[in-house]
């Protein structure tokens, strides 16, 4: 974080009613990363972000946005949040997994069941701010908005309709905890790998399949190395804006409220976009060559009932309060 703060103390005591509302800090510059790249929503989302912020400052506070990686991959880039060589970045809640287990259930399987069940966890003041205080306490993250990003399909090599067909299945997952258990649990062999080398690794048969919100299949042409998608819908995830607790709180309080609101109206934004964009996703592939397939879901549901139970009280918890709302 590079920040040049203007001197205003000693002056407070020659301003009396002239200034009516206390002067934004000078010359903050926030770089921000994505791994997806410019014209994907989710940089748009970002570059909202960046915009909203830079007005609001009347250009006093601007977020570079960099994107594709260019400053790492998401472990990295999160990484780079702690040494203030990165402010911002857009990623998953999972991903914080590795800092606090807590923060895998931003992925646990069926959790999260529709936009409805999402938008009620993440009204102001619900669970769902309960759960980033959480985390921001536990991780020493904090994360801002929520953007749903759809539910995570499968891009298979075969044709799955049952947890059964899964058996012997090299799935690609992310480097997290909560994904190696659900689709251990599921019958599959999951293979962690950074996002950026699944299309190279399903064309050369490294592994069989994946599993991605649409947007993301889309985005990294799966279909271009393997033929089915199976809507199992086992994930909701969403995207947040996560920074580093302590570079955030010793920004000036009102850059905080600003940054706060513009970030939630932001991944808003990103949701309302994401959620007219999914028919048109579905029907793209279609158009590509890909078998939609629709699995047996309830069995899926079934099979991962007992992962609930290798998780500490505390996390079962969480669970039950996440399930809880809208029941």
């Amino acid at each position: 974080m590079r920040v040049s703060l203007p001197v205003v103390a000693a002056l407070g005591a020659m301003l009396p009613a002239v200034v009516a509302a206390p002067a934004l800090a000078q010359d903050i510059r926030l770089q921000a990363a994505t791994i997806a790249p410019p014209d994907n929503l989710w940089s748009k989302v970002g570059d909202r972000y960046a915009e909203r912020v830079a007005e609001r400052t009347n250009g006093e506070v601007e977020i570079d946005m960099s994107y594709s990686g260019s400053l790492g991959n998401a472990g990295e880039t999160i990484e780079a949040l702690q040494f203030g060589t990165v402010d911002i970045v857009i990623q998953e809640v999972g991903q914080l997994d590795s800092y606090d287990p807590l923060a895998g259930l931003g992925v646990y399987p069926y959790l999260v069941r529709d936009i409805d069940h999402f938008r009620q966890l993440f009204a102001d003041g619900g669970v769902g701010e309960e759960f980033y205080d959480a985390i921001e306490e536990r991780s020493g993250f904090k994360l801002i908005g929520a953007g749903y990003r759809g539910p995570r399909e499968m891009a298979s090599r075969r044709e799955i309709k049952t947890p059964d067909d899964l058996a012997g299945l090299k799935m690609r997952v992310p480097n997290q905890q909560t994904y190696r258990a659900t689709w251990d649990m599921l019958g599959a062999s999951p293979t962690p790998m950074p996002s950026l080398e699944v299309y190279t690794a399903m064309q050369q048969g490294i592994i069989d399949a994946a599993e991605n919100p649409l947007e993301a299949h889309l985005r990294s042409k799966y279909h271009e190395a393997v033929s089915y998608v199976i809507m199992t819908d086992h994930v909701n995830p969403y995207y947040t804006f996560i920074f580093d607790s302590a570079n955030f709180r010793a920004l000036p309080e009102d850059v905080q409220e600003i940054l706060i609101e513009e970030g939630k109206a932001a991944m808003e934004w990103g949701t309302e976009q994401i959620l007219a964009a999914l028919p048109g996703y579905e029907e793209t592939l279609k158009e590509n060559g890909v078998t939609i397939v629709e699995p047996d879901r309830d069995a899926f549901r079934a099979k991962l009932e007992p992962l609930k139970d290798e998780y500490p009280a505390d996390m079962q918890e969480w669970i039950e309060r996440f399930q809880a709302v809208g029941q």
